[in-house]
């Protein structure tokens, strides 16, 4: 496809549609918001891209997902533009590194109490989830390389 607006409204529709199925009736509830993010190396420009977090946000705002979706575009989605799309890696470390602080700041009732409790624990869970999200955004370009060559081929 080569209409910038049409390929992102299309894939926000259907990320919405997959987010809302997923956690409505409980089909494979942690895998799909996981995979989600792959939409936006396929869209291939980071003002579409934004675009897209934004209104997968609000979309999800209408219906009352809001609280269950923040985290996951902060802790998901905004490192994964900010990987695909900076040319310096310094810029990636500190994007990851804000929206770590950002979900530490105002979603710790999500952590679990005994990573609050023992400091190595809940240090030990900073450094994992730094390296975790390295290998997460290498896979997800790597998955939507592989889509991208199959829509190519198909389309």
């Amino acid at each position: 496809m080569e209409n910038n607006i049409i390929k992102t409204s299309l894939f926000l529709v259907i990320a919405f549609l997959l987010y809302t199925i997923s956690k409505i009736f409980h089909i494979a509830p942690n895998i799909i918001p996981l995979l989600l993010p792959i939409f936006i190396p396929l869209l291939n420009n980071l003002y579409y891209s934004i675009i897209f977090t934004v209104g997968f946000f609000f979309l999800n705002l209408l219906i009352g997902l809001h609280i269950q979706v923040l985290p996951l575009i902060i802790l998901f989605f905004i490192p994964l533009i900010a990987f695909y799309y900076s040319k310096k890696h310094i810029y990636y470390i500190l994007i990851s590194a804000i929206s770590l602080i950002t979900f530490l700041i105002f979603f710790s009732f999500l952590i679990p109490q005994y990573l609050l409790n023992n400091k190595l624990f809940y240090f030990l869970a900073i450094i994992a989830y730094i390296i975790g999200i390295n290998i997460y955004n290498i896979v997800i370009i790597e998955l939507s390389i592989r889509v991208n060559n199959y829509i190519d081929r198909e389309w």
